[in-house]
């Protein structure tokens, strides 16, 4: 059974590199991206480093093929994705692969390689485990003393805020008391719940002028969220993706429920687990992004896509933005801009 680009029977016949490559030869790299990704993250689960060669040989296949974003994706694979070498041998096998007989010997041979690779992966996982705590604990406490020490109060005129629109909204939600700004750049909490329920600082994000946005290295992101509107009346919650949607939608589209930014469309799922984990009763909105260019460009509207498996996850409601033939936007702050223009031009004329 085929689970998030995993298989969740990872009973396999053991298998060596020289019998993935010849798996490959059955798989064609032509393939949507988050596949492509899968296969890659099922072959570094087994293999490590050792199957990179192999993968960027079988990579450079597909008529996309990008020796940078194969480097890229390839370097951001972790231990512990939750993606084994079972995915790979699963789609060779439906792609025609078929195990050949082999005799005892090799059988116990690849058995015994197979099992001190999984010793050292899980060694390797143990220690990335806790190379990531300590350094999301160490961001924690640098954000809270940066915070504390460093931020001032946000300027509801900065350039970010006047491009989107919001200059107005930053004082009418009384957002100078909990967003700040160090130089030019707006300074943005990510806060966790701890295991009582309490919101606890844990990460920055940096908006600059022109928009740009990074997050405090090291610092968790999963699951990290920004409570704009967050006042302990928890029946009805908006989970954003970014602060401009948030802050456009808490002021214009909903006054009422709590509003959290969820930062990006991934987390939307994790960040919506939280609080229904939290607040079973509450109703839940997914207000998610309507990536309608990128859906014309690749057939996939990814903000649509994460926003409505996160509503699944969580038997949320879902609230998406539509935008009109030679319309350009994604979200719900372009939505809004869209309409004032609209709505100055018709006063004008």
């Amino acid at each position: 059974m085929k689970l998030e680009g995993g298989y969740m029977n990872e009973k396999h016949e053991p298998i060596d590199l020289a019998m993935m490559c010849q798996m490959l030869d059955f798989i064609s790299a032509d393939r949507p991206r988050d596949d492509w990704a899968a296969l890659l993250m099922s072959a570094k689960s087994e293999f490590g480093d050792q199957a990179k060669t192999v993968m960027q040989a079988w990579s450079s296949k597909a008529d996309n093929y990008d020796r940078l974003a194969f480097n890229s994706t390839w370097k951001s694979i972790k231990a512990g994705g939750g993606i084994t070498i079972a995915t790979l041998i699963q789609t060779a096998k439906d792609s025609g692969y078929q195990f050949k007989s082999i005799s005892k010997t090799d059988r116990n041979r690849l058995a015994k390689e197979q099992g001190e690779r999984k010793r050292l992966r899980l060694e390797a996982e143990k220690r990335e485990e806790q190379d990531t705590a300590l350094r999301q604990k160490e961001a924690a406490i640098f954000a809270s003393e940066f915070i504390k020490n460093r931020a001032a109060k946000v300027n509801p005129n900065h350039p970010y805020f006047i491009k989107k629109h919001l200059a107005n909204a930053i004082k009418e939600l009384g957002a100078t008391s909990y967003l700040y700004q160090y130089y030019q750049s707006i300074i943005v909490p990510l806060y966790q719940f701890d295991e009582f329920g309490k919101i606890n600082i844990c990460s920055l994000q940096y908006i600059d002028e022109g928009g740009r946005k990074i997050f405090l290295k090291g610092g968790k992101t999963k699951g990290a969220f920004f409570p704009l509107r967050f006042d302990g009346y928890i029946f009805s919650i908006v989970i954003c993706e970014g602060l401009a949607t948030a802050m456009t939608y808490a002021l214009y589209y909903d006054q009422l429920s709590e509003i959290v930014v969820a930062f990006n469309a991934k987390n939307l799922k994790h960040v919506a687990r939280s609080f229904k984990n939290l607040y079973p009763k509450a109703r839940i909105i997914i207000a998610g992004d309507n990536d309608v260019q990128t859906e014309i460009k690749t057939g996939i509207n990814p903000g649509v896509k994460a926003a409505q498996q996160a509503a699944i996850a969580v038997d949320a409601e879902l609230s998406i933005p539509v935008f009109n033939d030679g319309e350009f936007g994604t979200d719900w702050n372009d939505r809004f801009v869209l309409d004032s223009m609209q709505q100055e031009g018709s006063s004008h004329g």
